[in-house]
């Protein structure tokens, strides 16, 4: 199972609307998947449980390199068909 955390902001509207699209990209696409979303204040705390954060390129810069987490990075948030190849590419 993967591991796949969603990172925006706040951590409420952005990040909870792209985790509700990833789960539904997932199950299109046959990926065994647990996802969460949370603020980039929180981030650091789920990465150690994390193999794949999707994030916009302002977070991704900032997020700390732990461990093996892979950081895809996806312009528009909420693009569900940007999400789905972002998702696609890091997964392969």
């Amino acid at each position: 199972m993967l591991n796949i955390l969603c990172v925006c902001g706040n951590g409420m509207g952005t990040s909870t609307l792209m985790k509700v699209n990833l789960k539904k990209i997932c199950v299109n696409n046959g990926i065994d998947a647990n996802i969460e979303s949370c603020a980039f204040g929180e981030a650091t705390a789920h990465l150690m449980m994390t193999d794949l954060v999707i994030t916009s390129p302002e977070w991704a810069s900032m997020l700390p390199q732990i461990g093996k987490v892979k950081v895809a990075v996806t312009k528009n948030l909420i693009d569900f068909k940007g999400m789905e190849t972002t998702l696609i590419d890091a997964v392969r």
